[in-house]
């Protein structure tokens, strides 16, 4: 598997970090695990052709993880009026919902052919030879966290707070995406900290992590010190552009 990170930051980041979005390569399946704003873009300087994308992975419906669907989905209609409906949509609960919301507003483009909607909260899915589970996280009512599973897995956070289920949810990764929003001294319901991801990465047993939804004021260049006070392992800092193979 190869992660491609097109997305490590957040709203408030500067041109470095395009908010949250990665492109997985897996079995010669591709996919995009959350659709922030700016993530179109970033995947149209890479050598990937938007129609290979079969699959995209959907955390929660803040718009800095999904405000480029829609506009992946209309730069797949005007390359091919029937790419669309060859494309699942998985996501948490009221995915359906939201995403029928705002196809209203778009027209007869969206609804002649719409992907394929897969709300996907307490039951498990297939994708490329891979099982995805999910838990819910503390950030929204919907949000969900990420695994994906087969000789080794891939746990991907999303945004959370300090949470043991989600901490027993993502044991033993080989590999795990894990946001790290803000500095201990301005910590933020809903958000992991240094020391918090730390602790949560040390109890999960985590073989490598990857520190990501890295917001302005905890880009420092002690981040990583910081976390390895709590965690042993193997320790990244996400950057955008980034490859991670498992």
């Amino acid at each position: 598997m190869k992660i491609k990170i097109l997305g490590s930051g957040t709203m408030l980041s500067d041109s470095k970090r395009n908010p949250s979005g990665y492109l997985i390569e897996h079995n010669e399946h591709f996919a995009v695990l959350d659709f922030g704003p700016g993530i179109l873009r970033q995947l149209k300087s890479l050598p990937v052709n938007l129609l290979s994308i079969q699959t995209v992975f959907i955390s929660h419906f803040h718009l800095d993880h999904c405000a480029d669907l829609f506009p992946f989905l209309m730069n797949r209609f005007l390359m091919d009026k029937t790419a669309n409906s060859k494309l699942t949509i998985y996501g948490p609960a009221g995915l359906s919902k939201w995403f029928k919301t705002i196809a209203k507003t778009q027209g007869e483009w969206l609804e002649i052919m719409p992907p394929v909607i897969n709300e996907i909260t307490n039951k498990t899915v297939t994708w490329a030879g891979m099982n995805i589970y999910t838990q819910r996280t503390f950030h929204t009512q919907e949000s969900i966290a990420y695994r994906f599973s087969a000789q080794k897995s891939l746990f991907y956070s999303g945004d959370t707070d300090y949470q043991p289920a989600l901490i027993e949810f993502a044991q033993k990764s080989n590999l795990a995406f894990l946001e790290c929003s803000m500095p201990d001294e301005q910590k933020q319901q809903g958000h992991l900290t240094p020391s918090e991801a730390g602790r949560f990465a040390s109890l999960a047993e985590f073989e490598r992590l990857v520190l990501t939804h890295i917001y302005p004021v905890n880009d420092k260049p002690d981040l990583k010190k910081n976390v390895s006070k709590y965690f042993s392992g193997e320790i990244t800092i996400a950057e955008d552009f980034m490859e991670i193979y498992l």
